[in-house]
């Protein structure tokens, strides 16, 4: 029998749904038959425009008038075809891994009127102005939002129809900015891979002779079977429900010495049992390790998904910052009850490792003992600075929700005196993770062994201004920075920019060849580090070194490692 909570839930879900695209539709229908007429390319004295009309004929039939030839006449045939396609098909159809919900306007407004989606607005308003030269953060919502009740669909072509000024000046100054900034970060990302390429690589050829080709894949090769568990954990004081899922060697008891625990935290929007995520946890345990793997509830998967419905307001709490970690206190918390009357109290709980992705790495740091800058993050969210200086790091429209606390005072002494450390943390594998807030200083008490690990092509959280800058932080002596190449956020991600940078080679289809090496090379190393950091095992130790990486990782997702900062940081 369906409870009366849930089923409220889903009607009002549908009556918001119904009334807010009935709305829009209803005002597409009732707007005058007014629209953006012309693009204003402006440069100061120097400035050109392009009727709208010339795009539409373009993307009808491919005609290219007199207008629009000196902006295309340069582009192979090839490439005028796909801009045609960009230009006229609605960006769910565009690629796979777009996701449909970008071309509903009721979930497109929830998120547009969200804090970030304010923030981004107001950047990209920088860029495409109204006519009277205002910032155009504003009409450019109104576009995409009628463009998704149009019957013609989100195209980029709609979404200028519907721009809300008879002109759209697109600020050329302001977007040469951003191309420089973008550029310097992509010469500053490329000399980043090269220095720790070049490092990795000699200290790969100084290494002991050793065939680091012929040691196990670990994740594949584990000796136990695999028992999978759940817990439903109700933290009263924080009037907190979340599930936790484990993983664990069927027979624990078979199993000499203190079970090590591993801590998989995920990212936002994300969920527990991501089957990535599943994989590893299985290998983990098919090794040896007891795996928990909590649901972080006010930024998973769930709570995204209510905020398109019209349930939340943000994309996340943004209380998670201290939620988070203490989602990983509690979880200890519990194990330790637990430990004696359900695990043969085999568990090692007093040296235990976490691994996070993206926010989960932010929420294995925080565990960890690391502090957030305040004062840092104030510079770097502040959104009267110069376009061009973040507006590449996608990332703070995450951690600048940590400001929203700032009224908060007790909230913000959590976040920045170390309270959220928990001694029992030994070992943190972050991958990904969003990590600037800390600032230069705020990883600086973590004196356990961490491992950083990033890839090239990034774009939610840049290599160069998240994991370097975090390792460069880092006053551990057990410090270790894995990089990889053609690696960005998510495979999803990397498929996405794999194709859009390299649309003429192979890459892609090398990449998912090769997919499934490095996810096993992944787990080999989590497996390794900790082997060797939560049950002092030195036979992994060869996992651990810069000669292992080198040897058995393949193109084009070479993966490189450092100790210390490499020449040309």
């Amino acid at each position: 029998m369906m409870s009366f909570q849930p089923f409220a839930l889903q009607i009002t879900r549908q009556i918001l749904q119904t009334i807010a695209i009935s709305l829009v539709s209803g005002i597409v229908a009732t707007l005058p038959a007014r629209s953006t007429e012309e693009i204003y390319f402006d440069y100061g004295p120097f400035g050109r425009s392009l009727p709208v009309s010339s795009l539409e004929t373009f993307a009808q039939n491919g005609t290219v008038d007199e207008n629009l030839a000196p902006y295309l006449n340069r582009l192979p045939a090839e490439r005028q075809q796909d801009f045609q396609r960009f230009l006229s098909t609605p960006l769910p159809a565009l690629d796979p891994d777009i996701p449909e919900e970008i071309g509903n306007p009721f979930a497109l407004s929830q998120w547009l009127y969200t804090t970030s989606g304010e923030a981004l607005l107001s950047l990209f308003g920088q860029l495409v102005e109204t006519e009277a030269r205002q910032n155009g953060g504003q009409a450019i919502r109104a576009a995409i939002l009628l463009a998704a009740a149009d019957p013609n669909g989100l195209s980029l072509l709609n979404i200028i129809r519907h721009y809300p000024t008879r002109k759209l000046r697109l600020d050329l100054r302001q977007i040469q900015a951003v191309a420089q900034s973008v550029n310097t970060s992509l010469e500053t990302t490329g000399e980043l891979i090269s220095a720790v390429a070049q490092e990795s690589r000699a200290t790969a050829a100084a290494a002991p002779a050793l065939d680091y080709s012929a040691l196990p894949t670990l994740g594949e090769n584990g000796q136990f079977a695999v028992e999978q568990r759940s817990l439903l954990l109700n933290d009263s004081q924080r009037n907190r429900t979340y599930p936790v899922d484990l993983y664990l060697p069927a027979d624990i008891g078979a199993i000499q010495g203190p079970l090590p625990v591993m801590i998989l935290s995920h990212g936002l929007g994300t969920i527990r049992n991501h089957p990535e995520a599943v994989n590893l946890a299985r290998g983990l345990a098919s090794n040896g390790f007891f795996v928990a793997m909590p649901e972080h509830i006010g930024s998973n998967q769930t709570y995204l998904e209510g905020l398109a419905q019209g349930l939340y307001q943000e994309f996340f709490d943004p209380m998670e910052f201290i939620d988070r970690p203490l989602d990983i206190h509690f979880l200890l918390d519990t194990l330790e009850q637990l430990n004696a009357t359900e695990f043969q109290g085999h568990l090692q709980l007093d040296n235990v490792g976490i691994m996070g992705h993206s926010f989960g790495g932010y929420t294995a740091l925080a565990a960890a003992g690391g502090t957030i800058d305040m004062n840092y993050l104030e510079q770097q969210c502040d959104l009267d600075a110069d376009i061009g200086s973040n507006a590449i790091n996608i990332a703070l429209l995450l951690t600048c929700g940590t400001l929203e606390l700032a009224a908060v005072p007790s909230a913000i002494q959590q976040l920045t005196d170390g309270s959220l450390t928990d001694d029992r943390i030994g070992f943190v594998f972050a991958l990904a993770p969003v990590s600037g807030l800390f600032g230069e200083t705020g990883l600086s008490t973590i004196q356990i062994p961490v491992v950083l690990m990033g890839g090239e092509t990034d774009i939610a959280t840049p290599v160069a201004l998240e994991q370097v800058v975090a390792f460069e932080a880092l006053t551990t002596p057990e410090r270790y920075l894995y990089l990889a190449e053609n690696i960005s956020h998510s495979t999803a991600l990397t498929r996405l920019v794999l194709d859009i940078t390299n649309s003429s080679n192979n890459i892609v289809e090398l990449f998912e060849e090769n997919e499934a090496v490095f996810s096993s090379l992944l787990a080999s190393l989590v497996i390794a580090h900790g082997k060797f950091y939560l049950r002092d095992d030195e036979s992994y130790r060869p996992y651990l070194t810069s000669a292992y990486v080198e040897a058995v990782s393949v193109e084009p997702i070479k993966l490189h490692l450092i100790r210390t900062s490499a020449e040309g940081f």
